[in-house]
């Protein structure tokens, strides 16, 4: 017989929040302000390009490295807007730039609650399950939860840089399980909701847990499609409810 599901997590970006506009549009319209004429497609491609090559030099926003956040992300912006064609920017205009983003994405200015979130966390508190956050994210992330007004909904939060250590290591979920050891939730007790196929989805299943992946099913490769049960897609967060209410049907 399955375990009733006791414990839901979340994944924060594009599971349970959203950017209000692209990344690329948001950095030109901040450079906009201070007379940098700036293309967002560009400043959205070179965003993509390097946020790969910082999360490889120092990955998890520096938690390792011994940087802080917000110097990571000052570089984070350099690096966009010259690698965007903008490099004859200065230290200073960029370093303005970096201040105006970072307190940006630090409030609800820059988010938006995803459709469905509210009404899911409420039903799921219903039915006594703890709900808790497991979330690659620097540590603003309790502010922003607060600001968008989805703080008082979990029983804790982690961010991946606070703890250093990033999903998809078992070792942050067996973190959000000391969080409520006192209820002796066991693994399989669990379940984890993300739009990462090896963060969210396979980082919980190879720890032990229940998992769905909140994804367009055709947004998947044939390949990566061998990795996921079908019936864990989600097109849409409101669809949770059911699997995790009906644990059976996590058990396939």
């Amino acid at each position: 017989m399955m375990k009733r599901i006791r414990l839901a997590t979340f994944d924060v970006t594009n599971t349970l929040l959203k950017f209000k506009i692209p990344i690329g549009e948001e950095y030109s319209q901040t450079s906009n302000l201070y007379g940098i004429q700036s293309d967002a497609a560009q400043l959205n491609a070179a965003f993509k390009r390097q946020w790969k090559i910082l999360n490889k030099q120092h990955p998890n926003f520096g938690a390792t490295s011994g940087i802080e956040p917000q110097t990571w992300w000052t570089n984070m912006v350099g690096k966009t807007f010259h690698d965007a064609g903008y490099d004859y920017l200065n230290q200073t205009q960029l370093q303005t730039l970096s201040r105006h983003l970072f307190k940006a994405y630090s409030t609800k200015a820059c988010w938006e609650i995803q459709r469905g979130t509210h009404t899911l966390l409420q039903n799921l508190a219903k039915a006594n399950i703890q709900l808790g956050i497991i979330s690659n994210f620097d540590n603003r992330l309790q502010g922003i939860l607060s600001e968008v007004g989805l703080l008082h909904n979990f029983d804790f939060v982690i961010d991946s840089y606070s703890v250093k250590v990033k999903k998809p290591s078992r070792k942050i979920f067996d973190l959000a399980l000391e969080h409520v050891k006192h209820l002796k939730i066991s693994p399989d007790q669990a379940v984890h909701i993300g739009d990462d196929l090896e963060d969210d989805y396979l980082g919980a299943k190879n720890s032990g847990w229940n998992a769905l992946l909140l994804t367009k099913k055709n947004s998947l490769s044939s390949e990566q499609l061998k990795f996921v049960n079908a019936s864990h897609i989600l097109n849409d967060l409101r669809e949770a409810e059911k699997h995790i209410l009906e644990s059976d049907i996590l058990s396939t």
